[in-house]
């Protein structure tokens, strides 16, 4: 990319000198993209730059690489810029309550995030729980970077646990002792040692720092999946051209590259029409998800809160009977598995569904709309013990009037989406 600006700038020098030298080349044969773009989204961006470049003779996209809150708030006052690339939909709508952005807005990518620490780790950080520490040197981005929300939201979740607590929290907040202005400067602080912790995107932990840091995962039942989306702005200087980097974003080409940066791609793949009948012996929590899971009993019980239901079911000689089950909550199956939602669909999770399977092919469906906190909030689980006594992992559904939608010996947790209409 530079040899290629260079290029052109000491051939308009030689045409200046010498009129005869590329009087083929006019002004109005040359375009240039302003694309505004969050700071993690630096080297797919690039690369996807150079490929758009070669598709589009005479096109030179050029970025403005920032915190997704200074972009917007640079858009809100009337900077010029063709595409505007977020790191979260917080900032985009800020631009677009501004009037700066043309619909639609579209999700192209999504990230994780992680805990990065320098290669010689000084502060002896080895999990989230050592950032209380007393003495640790934290670097966060600045409040309102999208990284920063989705740390926040961490540390919420976090303070919510018992495991941990509000006195956690405040603990790792006293140890802040610098706020970037966008997750490019977090990482670049800690690769440097001037700084013993802090949390960026996984995508952050680029080639060029990669052998001066660790990484260290955060539980998916704290983390979050950050969305990314984009869209043309409200008067690029070339709508069509606009128009066509976003497709490129959005299409094959895009998406692979950024994949190969480390991003979730933000095309939803269709599911198999069967659901197959696992044989290892363990629970697959699987379908629309980031991140399927496989886990045992032991597993359950160790890494997942449990949860009670006295469950009380009609007989079919008409009297009732009861039962106490214990297991763990689907939510938060699935909020490990970090389901796959498709941002673009106003309240997705509605379309959505479970497939649950036994090992006999038996099977029952619970709509996400059931389970989710914001709607039915109810208790469904997969129970491990009844009565006191370990049994096989069981769907339980204690709001259902029978057990019609209990299945035993379960297997799998399909988590699918209702199709689209046509």
């Amino acid at each position: 990319m530079l040899k290629r600006r260079i290029l052109f700038v000491l051939l308009a020098a030689a045409m200046l000198i010498s009129p005869s030298v590329g009087t083929h080349v006019h002004a109005e044969d040359s375009q240039t993209l302003t694309v505004f773009a969050a700071s993690s989204l630096t080297n797919a961006f690039e690369d996807i730059a150079a490929a758009f470049e070669a598709d589009h003779a005479g096109v030179d996209v050029v970025f403005n690489f920032a915190g997704s809150s200074d972009l917007a708030v640079q858009l809100s006052e009337g900077a010029p810029a063709d595409v505007f690339a977020s790191a979260n939909n917080k900032q985009m709508t800020v631009a677009r309550d501004a009037g700066r952005i043309a619909e639609p807005v579209r999700t192209f990518a999504k990230n994780r995030l992680v805990l990065i620490v320098p290669v010689d780790n000084p502060a002896n950080i080895q999990s989230l729980r050592d950032l209380a520490n007393p003495g640790v040197l934290l670097v966060l981005a600045a409040p309102d970077v999208p990284v920063r929300d989705y740390t926040d939201t961490m540390l919420e979740r976090m303070a919510a646990d018992p495991a941990y607590g509000e006195d956690y929290r405040s603990a790792v907040m006293a140890n802040l002792v610098s706020e970037e202005d966008n997750v490019r400067q977090v990482s670049a602080k800690v690769a440097l040692g001037e700084a013993d912790a802090g949390t960026v995107y996984l995508t952050d932990v680029t080639p060029d720092i990669k052998d001066q840091v660790i990484i260290l995962p955060i539980p998916d039942a704290y983390n979050t999946v950050a969305t990314y989306p984009i869209a043309v702005t409200d008067d690029p200087a070339e709508p069509e051209l606009a128009q066509a980097f976003v497709d490129t974003v959005l299409g094959e080409s895009g998406q692979s590259i950024l994949t190969n940066w480390g991003f979730i791609s933000s095309i939803i793949s269709e599911q198999p029409a069967t659901i197959g009948l696992p044989t290892d012996g363990a629970l697959h929590v699987e379908g629309q998800v980031v991140n399927p899971l496989a886990l045992t009993a032991d597993d359950l019980r160790a890494d997942y809160a449990a949860t009670t239901a006295d469950v009380t079911t009609a007989q079919a000689d008409g009297t009732e009977a009861s039962t106490t089950y214990t297991g763990v909550l689907l939510t938060s199956l699935f909020g490990d598995a970090q389901v796959n939602f498709n941002a673009d669909v106003k309240n997705d999770k509605l379309s959505m569904y479970i497939v649950a399977t036994g090992a006999d092919g038996y099977q029952a469906v619970i709509s996400w709309g059931e389970i989710d906190p914001d709607f039915g909030a109810q208790p469904v689980m997969v129970a491990y013990d009844e009565a006191g006594a370990e049994t096989s992992l069981t769907l339980v559904v204690p709001g259902d009037a029978g057990d019609s939608r209990t299945v035993h010996d379960l297997v799998s947790l399909s988590l699918r989406d209702a199709p689209p209409v046509e």
